[in-house]
């Protein structure tokens, strides 16, 4: 078993106590996106993800999942920034909007949690996978937010998303739906 500082371990188990149900749930946490407009040309995208997972799979699908936890929770802050903004690249180049006219509305400007708050759920992770439980172990959610720009106004678009971020909820106004590996885009009235 690998050391563990006194402090980190404090924290957890206060973390632990007070949300004792987040670490051990039986449900799983799935992506889920809210779109909002704001004004003609902008949408705003909050989401809701399994970051440490989205990471994972953006940055290192091939390698197995306690390996890349270790790794890049060990990074020095400026290279776990790289990271993330490798991440965020990846993830806005697989990320549109597609207007009725063919052209792309690309989904960037990712705004991920601090390098520190990151870096506290990456060990997180890694010391709640060592933990003797049979039930699987998740980490709470993290807020992640991106902005889509349109030269032009537009009232209805084809969106798609990264496959990282499958199975994904999608919330916009009174209209609620999936995307997934299945059912990878959908269309989203803006009116």
């Amino acid at each position: 078993m690998r050391f563990i500082p006194p402090s980190f371990r404090s924290g957890l188990l206060v973390l632990w106590l007070a949300c004792p149900l987040w670490a051990v749930a039986g449900d799983v946490h799935y992506n889920q996106m809210d779109i909002k407009r704001d004004g003609r040309d902008k949408l705003v995208f909050t989401m809701s993800l399994n970051l440490t997972h989205l990471l994972h799979q953006v940055l290192a699908p091939q390698t197995p999942l306690v390996d890349f936890l270790k790794f890049h929770s060990e990074l020095s802050d400026k290279a776990l920034q790289t990271a993330i903004d490798k991440a965020g690249t990846q993830l806005g180049d697989k990320s549109f909007l597609q207007l009725p006219s063919g052209s792309k509305v690309p989904i960037r400007q990712w705004q991920f949690p601090t390098v520190q708050a990151l870096r506290e759920t990456l060990k997180a992770h890694l010391f709640l996978i060592d933990m003797p439980t049979t039930t699987p172990v998740h980490v709470p959610p993290m807020w992640v937010q991106a902005i889509g720009h349109s030269k032009s106004p537009w009232s209805r678009a084809q969106l798609q998303v990264h496959k990282a971020l499958h199975p994904l909820w999608v919330i916009h106004q009174q209209d609620q739906f999936w995307l997934t590996e299945q059912i990878p885009l959908a269309i989203v009235n803006f009116e």
